[in-house]
């Protein structure tokens, strides 16, 4: 069963990309409306936020333990009380070295590391190395017909991902047949880490070998099967491909 709580190494970096403000404009709004619509993510940003305020606070204790230590190497030992002019010239100006700095980074850094790889497993790693999501198809936005299937798109390509299915979905209940809507519907269940849905629709436009996404669809298929951790059928569905990531994937699974 999926851990509701559990944060990805994809949302991770989002997550801090967003709250140290690393995003542009159009990233930050997107994320933003998909956080707005997904309780889920909303409360893994909260639990995001207490891990970082955590984790500055590590490293300010760090740097004030270091100047402390460093303090008390850098004082000199107790002497006769002399005139103002003298104590003048015995007063040493603390440094902050870029050994201390280098040290509270290096603390940082290997939280974060520490953390990705407590909350992550294999599977979900393996994942995310090879993932990328479709780029989509260019969209018109000026016929009736096709309107709202462009809409869905522009949706998708803003990582609007739930609100893609939403319109999708709709469509599909038409043409429950339509290799395209099969296709992106599930690129978008993948994108969310939703494996169910999204083999569900890989696999029925696999069945389809005269379909344009033939290709593309089993090569996501295994990506999912990889991320539910059915690793046997991740390979089953990789050993039919010749395409060399599909070879370079199997290999990295047959280690395991």
């Amino acid at each position: 069963m999926e851990n509701k709580n559990h944060i990805s190494q994809e949302e991770f970096e989002k997550f801090e990309r967003y709250i140290l403000g690393h995003m542009d404009a159009q990233e930050k709004i997107a994320f933003e409306n998909t956080i707005a619509s997904n309780k889920i993510l909303s409360q893994k940003m909260e639990d995001m936020k207490v891990i970082l305020e955590g984790v500055e606070e590590a490293a300010f204790r760090n740097h004030l333990d270091q100047i402390h230590q460093e303090l008390k190497m850098d004082s000199p030992e107790p002497t006769e009380i002399t005139e103002p002019a003298d104590r003048e010239k015995n007063k040493k100006i603390f440094p902050w070295k870029p050994l201390s700095i280098a040290a509270s980074l290096l603390l940082t850094i290997g939280f974060f590391t520490w953390l990705l790889l407590l909350r992550s497993d294999p599977n979900e790693r393996l994942f995310m190395a090879y993932y990328q999501e479709d780029p989509g198809l260019v969209t018109a936005m000026s016929s009736e017909t096709n309107y709202e299937f462009d809409r869905a798109m522009v949706d998708y390509k803003s990582a609007n991902y739930q609100e893609a299915i939403t319109r999708w979905e709709k469509l599909i209940q038409d043409r429950p047949e339509n290799d395209t809507l099969q296709f992106f519907l599930g690129a978008s269940h993948l994108a969310l880490k939703n494996t169910d849905p999204a083999v569900f629709f890989f696999d029925s436009v696999v069945a389809k070998e005269e379909s344009a996404f033939y290709e593309d669809a089993r090569w996501y298929l295994a990506l999912a099967y990889i991320l539910a951790g059915k690793e046997g059928e991740a390979k089953e569905v990789l050993g039919q491909s010749q395409d060399p990531r599909a070879i370079e994937l199997l290999n990295e699974l047959t280690k395991k």
